[in-house]
């Protein structure tokens, strides 16, 4: 596993902040848990009344469903990095019980769990198609002032990632803050109020 104590403590801060707001936690692309796993230990998250909503396929990235632009590095990266952890995963956030695993492909798996509201979320699913797809439905379920984590935005070999996001930050007069661990944030704005 690379360095990632700065993104770790990034994930440690937003997660924190959704602390304040009314609504659960989530994931979008898991792997072991790594950052996840973080952030439970950091907010005792056993004793938060939130749930933390966990989504990945668990074994990489599902290249069947991608733009063939996105198959081939999807394919590398399944060969160098990941592999069946569902049963790792699992038993990192044994200790939370109010961390739940939903194991399927993005954006479909959004349907097998009952998320209405979002205080955080986590997204990093290695390419641009399924990122946009779960940030299109996952945007109106945050609530004012939630922070989204962009695991995957200012790398070179993120340039689709970091002009999908930029483009959809865009859409919603919203911009995403570049952080020097290569992370984006971006803040759910309050509903303007006349």
């Amino acid at each position: 596993v690379p360095d990632v104590r700065w993104r770790v403590h990034v994930c440690c801060w937003a997660a924190q902040h959704g602390l304040n707001l009314e609504g659960d936690f989530v994931e979008c692309g898991v792997h072991s848990g790594l950052l996840s796993v973080a952030i439970c230990h950091y907010l005792d998250f056993q004793n938060v009344d939130k749930t933390f909503w966990l989504f990945d396929t668990f074994e990489g990235v599902p290249v069947g469903a991608l733009p063939e632009h996105e198959r081939d590095s999807a394919g590398k990266f399944n060969k160098a990095r990941y592999f069946d952890c569902y049963e790792l995963a699992k038993r990192n956030f044994q200790p939370f019980p109010n961390a739940k695993l939903i194991r399927g492909v993005l954006p479909g798996s959004l349907a097998d769990a009952d998320v209405s509201r979002i205080a955080y979320l986590s997204v990093d699913l290695n390419n641009a198609s399924t990122e946009e797809s779960v940030i299109e439905q996952l945007w109106p379920r945050l609530v004012d002032c939630a922070i989204v984590e962009i695991d995957d935005y200012a790398f070179p070999r993120c340039r689709p990632q970091y002009e999908m996001w930029n483009d959809f930050a865009a859409s919603e007069n919203v911009r995403v803050l570049t952080v020097p661990t290569g992370q984006g944030l971006l803040i759910k704005p309050p509903a303007c109020r006349i």
